[in-house]
Parts: structure tokens; C-alpha cells; sequence
């Protein structure tokens, strides 16, 4: 009898010292699991995001057209066919370029229209509403729809578009130099306005630890500018992007 209680016993401590085993183990695994997943989310905020977006380059038909030649990479690689030619005669609004009088400069706002002509070296461009329109235009009857934004960091963009496979329309400077303002004019409605130069589009489509990734219609696809090179760039050309997102 006594044996019998004494062999109970024993078996007793065995299971309980197993399932405290069990328990160590399932701990340590879960444990392990944790950071597993914890370095995993680490790597991939550092690893590159890079999406492959069509090229088209702009400088032996529109030595000026960079903004044109980006919005239809963007529209496009959304699967758009359309082409530079139809995207500027079409829906771009075009307007007078800064011109001398008694004097003083006159001419349209970059913020309503194209400034000359794309397709003319003396051409000067414009900001992202009126990129944003004309893609409107295109897209009134898609699934798409275009948004500008104004002083969004660069990082907010990657994260909110870039990440999700969906390229930005950006405006920096040309090979990323330093930005100056060159010109300051008035236009018809009296107001004043000033040019930052050298102004360029570019198309967005990745960024690693050290650089962001254009499709820069002025040197090639996949580009790469240094981080910073590109946030000052950017900033000074107020943070300017417009961004194809679908609406369903």
C-alpha cells in the first residue's frame, strides 16, 4: 500500500515537473517568436521600396514639358493610354510666359496654367494644381481621381503611397541643386508672383536608407538622390505633390 501511494506520488511530481517544462519552453518560443517579428518590422522599414513605373524621357521632344511627361508616367503605369502629346494639348491649360512691358515683367501664374510651351526651350512650367486639374480631366470618367498636396512631408508621402505600390508627382529642382528665385512678375489679376528655379517634376517611385528613386524624365528611370539632397529640394519648392489614387 504503501509502495502503491509512494509510485503515485512519483508520477505526480513527473507530470507537474513536465508541464512546468512545457510551459518554460512554450514561453521561450513565444518569446522568440516576438522578436523574430520585431527584427522582421525592423528590416522592412529599412529595405527598399522601388516600384516600377513606366519611363519617358522628355528632353528631345519637350525640353521643358518635365510636368507633362510625369503626369503620363503616373497614368500610365495606372494603365492609362494616353500619351504626352495628347495629355498636353488636351487637358493642359497653357498660358503666358512672363514677358517684359515699360519695364516690368508680366504674365500668367504658374498655379493656373502652364507657363510658354512645353515643347520650346523658353517654356517655363507650373505647380501642382494645374497638373491636378488636367488629371482630373483625364480621369473624370476612371476609377482614379488626383489630389495635390501642399507642405506634406516626404516621409508621410512614402508611407502613405509609395509603400502601397502607388508612384507621387513631385516637384524639386533640377539634379537636385539649390534652389533660388529668380524672377518675380505680375499677372493680369494684379497679383505677384515669383519663380523659383531650376524647377523640376519628377515621378516618386522608391526610396531606400539613403536615397529616394525617381523616374527623372531629364536623366533616366530609377534615379537615385541622396535623402537629404531631396527634402531640401522638395521644401523649397514648397512641398509640392500630386498623387493617382483609386477611388474604389
Amino acid at each position: 500500500m504503501k509502495r502503491h501511494k509512494f509510485f503515485c506520488f512519483m508520477v505526480f511530481v513527473l507530470v507537474v515537473i513536465g508541464i512546468i517544462g512545457l510551459i518554460n519552453t512554450l514561453a521561450h518560443a513565444f518569446q522568440s517568436t516576438i522578436q523574430e517579428e520585431f527584427q522582421n518590422s525592423i528590416f522592412r522599414t529599412n529595405e527598399s521600396h522601388i516600384i516600377d513605373a513606366p519611363f519617358i524621357g522628355q528632353m528631345e521632344r519637350y525640353p521643358t514639358g518635365c510636368e507633362s511627361t510625369t503626369a503620363v508616367m503616373a497614368l500610365q503605369y495606372f494603365g492609362v493610354d494616353i500619351s504626352v502629346d495628347d495629355f498636353t494639348y488636351n487637358y493642359l491649360d497653357l498660358g503666358t510666359a512672363p514677358y517684359e512691358y515699360d519695364g516690368l515683367l508680366y504674365g500668367d501664374s504658374p498655379w493656373d496654367c502652364f507657363l510658354g510651351s512645353p515643347y520650346e526651350g523658353s517654356g517655363w512650367g507650373c505647380y501642382s494644381p494645374v497638373i491636378q486639374r488636367a488629371l482630373q480631366k483625364v480621369l473624370v470618367d476612371s476609377n482614379y481621381s488626383a489630389e495635390y498636396y501642399l507642405g506634406t512631408p516626404l516621409q508621410e508621402l512614402c508611407a502613405k503611397y509609395i509603400d502601397k505600390g502607388i508612384p507621387v508627382i513631385l516637384w524639386a529642382t533640377m539634379e537636385m541643386r539649390e534652389a533660388s528665385y529668380t524672377s518675380t512678375w505680375l499677372t493680369p489679376e494684379g497679383d505677384q508672383v515669383t519663380w523659383i528655379s531650376p524647377e523640376h517634376c519628377l515621378l516618386l517611385v522608391g526610396y531606400d536608407k539613403e536615397y529616394y528613386y525617381f523616374n527623372d524624365s531629364r536623366q533616366g528611370k530609377q534615379t537615385a538622390y541622396p535623402k537629404r539632397d531631396v527634402e531640401i529640394a522638395y521644401e523649397s519648392m514648397l512641398s509640392q505633390a500630386v498623387v493617382i489614387i483609386p477611388t474604389e
